[in-house]
């Protein structure tokens, strides 16, 4: 994981020699797990839940119609479910719900296939490679513990950032929004016990962020 940060600081310092914008995006996180236990027929905490993402980066190698971007930054993602629990008066059964929240570090790079109108207005498509490294997590029940206590929580997700984007220019400066998938190449929990019981945890995460960015 340090080689990859070290990586990526490596080309956020080239992209400022070679490159025009600096750029910072925030905005909400969409997503929802799906955990799967061949001990039960649902699929359960497949409901969405908000949090955050937040993102500095740099658009280097600019061109017209294309230009490479790196990021680095923080995401929120998770689930949460509906269960059933006894009130402590009265023996009445009631709704709650369960969440689990997870946080990471991530990292990308996209290649940003651009389509200009006029000089201002930029509408975009990109795609690329991505790592998020787990930096914690909090739960309502004891889930992703008993998970990690035998180790077999992967706290490295490696995957593909794609999406949409649009910017307008303003002199050095430009706004614009950006709608982030995250699709991912492995699972959060995927083991099959030696009772043969398997868990498969995923996630399902987008983002709209708001970017900010000025050109160098």
């Amino acid at each position: 994981m340090k080689k990859n940060i070290t990586f990526l600081f490596f080309v956020l310092q080239i992209g400022t020699l070679i490159g025009q914008n600096l750029k910072i995006q925030i905005g909400p996180t969409f997503s929802k797990l799906n955990w799967e236990n061949s001990m039960v027929d649902e699929t359960v905490y497949n409901n969405n839940i908000t949090g955050v993402s937040v993102l500095i980066g740099i658009d280097y190698l600019n061109f017209k119609y294309f230009n490479l971007s790196s990021n680095i930054g923080f995401i929120q993602k998770g689930g949460k479910d509906s269960v059933f629990v006894v009130a402590p008066l009265g023996g009445v059964e009631n709704k709650g719900l369960l969440k689990i929240k997870l946080n990471y570090l991530t990292v990308n790079t996209t290649a940003n296939l651009k389509f200009p109108i006029k000089d201002f207005v930029i509408p975009y498509l990109f795609v690329g490679p991505r790592i998020d490294y787990l930096i914690s997590y909090k739960e309502d029940a004891v889930v992703l513990q008993q998970f990690d206590d035998m180790g077999i929580l992967n706290k490295l997700i490696y995957g593909v950032l794609t999406g949409v984007g649009i910017d307008f220019k303003i002199k050095k400066f430009f706004v614009g929004a950006v709608f982030d998938y995250y699709f991912n190449f492995n699972k959060i929990v995927d083991n099959t016990s030696d009772t043969n019981v398997s868990n498969e945890i995923i996630d399902r995460t987008f983002t709209i962020d708001l970017k900010v960015g000025y050109k160098m």
